[in-house]
């Protein structure tokens, strides 16, 4: 409380200098081998989600800016990305920028570490996959899309069920955010996905390291930040309406949305999709009964945008229903080509999200204020359309506050607290009962600082965190079920309190434009979830009876990142690695005991190292601006420390590959490109006990676009077909491997996307 009080007095005194302020940028951007202006170069300040392009002169214009250093961003098909620093109540006149023509770009900014600034100036190792990547490279699920990222995979459950997976770490030591706050879907579940789809986003930003420090419990593996796309331009109305269609499953997908914004500062959004898909065929042919889902989604965004600031209020809803394959009835679950209609055992989870975001610019200090309330509703049902099975609502508040504090222009130093207050409740008519009624209750405050003198970039940090854990099985519905807490307390209710520190520290060396070094130790910690420490009975669709122990002690980790990055004319290599030393280590494994006819699986606790990192080459000929490649390696290996055996669920060994053309116009076919892709997994040969091993594949894609005018307005076309060899294989992360369903064969999808 007194931190906040500190917020609110620095707010107030500063009011007076932020009502002074009305500050703009403006400036020409050319191409700089031929000095002609560049029309239609999209110009953006991340900090402030706001943007612009360029007029047929080249020219843009930016007002009511703050007084404070900000990154600024002129991005352009065909353009290497240009990173710009401006303050605004510094400039001396209109800036002059000039874009080398390029087919891909090393640099650009990203927001996840909570300093806006540069990919390559970041000590944090971040990944930034931009919303065009994922249109010409759609999948299914969004997490399926993400997962071509070199060190990162995804734990599934078919195409609609995927949970990230970074360097080898998964279910809830991977933390999702989303419109600035914690998206808390009782993902502890080996059955519960991410929950989030690609609706309105302009990208994803995933950390690979312990990112504890700047967003707490949760993010020891690190995090998938979703971006919310760029607030509308004062005086403009754009919208847009995407169509795609995927021939394995039969999917299709429909997404539109408008956004707009006026002279006097009011700005809105409003966005719709609606997506489904039929049971996919593996390599073979083989249809995969029950792996149907249908999605819907919708976002409502208002705001308003001063000179003190800016203000939005969004709303979220989305509603799934997912298939369950049930391993025991594989054939009886596959149904006519088409058949979308839901069929037993099948999940239905609802999620409200309810957000707001102030920036108050104060000079040059800033303070943001993010507060959410979500509601998130899941029900399994597994023997009777009229019975629920599983039933569980979860509601959660959650604040971040932070005060940007600028000590010079090369120094910045963030005071912030968080927190949530999570409730989660079981339906009382759920015929089962796996968890009990429980409370989180979380509380933390940091400090970070950060210093960028020539060359370098420093950031260190310390954070504190509290959470409690209020457990109750006391209630009429756990009596009649016979639901046990562990240790069996006279009262029915348990209370467990995790509270420690955590520090990180890193440095990024740019002595030249070729060479880039990033060095960062961070500790990250994890408390652990319901199930890990109260569940206590069937888990349906899982056929597998759980079992936790609320003895567990906290997960905590400490992980070195090195990386190094050379650029020259025509090619970038960089080779990141880690080494990451966890503590109470929890995992999951099956014991030689059954309740009824299920298999009782109880978590267990040890210690545990991770090691491994990816290499990154990128080969973009000079002089052929037509024309460009790249090829990565990742590798993860997890054991525990106790006995050196392997950890369960780490992925296999992954080299990808990809060529891309880009081609001159031709008439009225804009910026066409094809590209060819590959991925070859290798064996995973280092199963861990009770664990089979893994035998390896080879993927490849091709995926052709391109852009038209219609009408006077922008249609872009893309067509990708993935698994172009209808290879059948075995995922060593998919939930289905252990009985013997293969992943999804080949699938092309076309995706339209008309803008206005």
């Amino acid at each position: 409380m007194k931190l906040l009080f500190t917020l609110l007095t620095g707010l107030w005194a500063g009011i007076s200098l932020v009502q002074a302020q009305n500050l703009s940028v403006s400036g020409t951007i050319t191409d700089a081998e031929t000095s002609i202006p560049i029309p239609g170069v999209t110009v953006y300040l991340p900090e402030l989600s706001r943007g612009t392009a360029t007029d047929d002169q080249g020219h843009f214009t930016l007002e009511k800016l703050p007084g404070r250093n900000m990154p600024l961003q002129f991005s352009y098909l065909g353009y290497a990305t240009v990173l710009y620093k401006i303050n605004p109540a510094e400039l001396s006149g209109p800036l002059a920028i000039a874009m080398d023509p390029a087919t891909t770009t090393v640099d650009e900014v990203v927001v996840s570490g909570v300093y806006v600034m540069g990919k390559e100036s970041s000590p944090i190792s971040i990944e930034k996959i931009n919303k065009g990547a994922i249109l010409k490279n759609p999948s299914p699920s969004l997490m399926t899309a993400l997962a071509k990222t070199p060190g990162v995979s995804e734990v599934s459950l078919g195409p609609g069920i995927s949970k990230p997976v970074i360097r080898g770490l998964s279910f809830s030591r991977v933390l999702s955010v989303y419109q600035g706050a914690r998206f808390e879907n009782q993902q502890w579940g080996a059955d519960h996905g991410l929950g989030l789809t690609e609706t309105g986003l302009a990208g994803v930003e995933i950390i690979k390291g312990p990112a504890s420090i700047i967003y707490g419990s949760g993010a020891m593996a690190g995090v998938v930040n979703l971006i919310e796309e760029p607030d509308a331009t004062a005086g403009e109305i754009d919208g847009d309406v995407n169509l795609r269609f995927y021939g394995n499953s039969l999917g299709r997908r429909f997404e539109s949305g408008v956004k707009g914004a006026a002279a006097n500062g009011v700005f809105w959004s409003l966005r719709g999709a609606m997506e489904s898909h039929a049971d996919y065929l593996d390599g073979s042919g083989r249809a995969v009964g029950n792996t149907r889902f249908n999605t819907k989604n919708l976002k409502a965004g208002l705001g308003l945008r001063k000179k003190w600031g800016d203000t939005r209020l969004r709303y979220t809803l989305l509603e799934q229903e997912l298939g369950i394959l049930d391993e025991n009835n594989q054939e009886l679950l596959v149904t006519s080509r088409n058949d979308r209609n839901a069929q037993l055992p099948f999940q239905q989870v609802s999620d409200h999200f309810l957000n707001s975001e102030t920036n108050l610019f104060l000079g040059g200090d800033k303070v943001k204020a993010t507060f959410g309330y979500h509601w998130n509703f899941r029900e399994e049902t597994e023997t009777d359309f009229d019975q629920v099975d599983l039933g569980l609502r979860q509601s959660n508040f959650m604040y971040d506050l932070k005060y940007y504090k600028s000590l010079s222009n090369k120094t910045e130093t963030i005071f912030g607290i968080q927190g949530f207050y999570l409730n989660t409740r079981n339906n009382e008519n759920a015929a089962e009962i796996l968890i009990p009624d429980a409370i989180k209750d979380d509380r933390s405050a940091y400090v970070l600082i950060n210093h960028a003198p020539e060359q370098w970039v420093l950031q260190a940090g310390i954070r504190y965190d509290f959470r409690k854990v209020t457990a109750d099985a006391s209630g009429a519905n756990f009596l009649d079920y016979g639901f046990e807490l562990p240790g069996v307390p006279e009262d029915r209710k348990l209370e467990r309190s995790f509270a420690g520190w955590t520090a990180s520290g890193g440095a990024t060396f740019r002595p030249s434009e070729q060479w880039r070094f990033r060095l960062n130790v961070a500790s990250g910690f994890r408390a652990p979830d319901l199930a890990e420490l109260y569940s206590n009975g069937p888990h349906p669709g899982t056929a597998r009876f759980e079992r936790g122990s609320a003895g567990f002690d906290r997960e905590q980790n400490v992980q070195a990142d090195l990386g190094v990055r050379y650029k020259a004319s025509g090619f970038s290599l960089s080779v990141e690695g880690f080494y990451n030393v966890v503590n109470n280590y929890i995992y999951f494994a099956p014991t030689e005991e059954r309740v009824g006819e299920l298999t009782v699986w109880q978590f267990e606790q040890d210690n545990a190292r991770l090691y491994g990192g990816e290499a990154l080459l990128e080969w973009y000929p000079a002089g052929l601006s037509w024309i460009s490649g790249n090829t990565s390696y990742s590798i993860a290996i997890g054991r525990r420390r106790s006995d050196q055996s392997y950890l369960p669920y780490i992925p296999a060994f992954r080299w990808n590959q990809e060529l891309g053309f880009t081609l001159r116009d031709i008439g009225k076919i804009k910026n066409p490109y094809l590209n060819v892709t590959g991925s070859l997994v290798l064996d995973q040969d280092r199963p861990a006990p009770l664990e089979e091993p893994t035998p390896g594949y080879y993927l490849m894609g091709l995926h052709l676009g391109s852009s038209f005018n219609v009408w006077q307005q922008d249609l872009h076309a893309f067509i990708s077909a993935n698994n172009l060899l209808n290879t059948s294989y075995l995922d060593h992360m998919s939930l289905y491997r252990p009985f013997g369903v293969n992943q999804i064969g080949r699938n092309i999808s076309l995706n339209l996307q008309f803008q206005f």
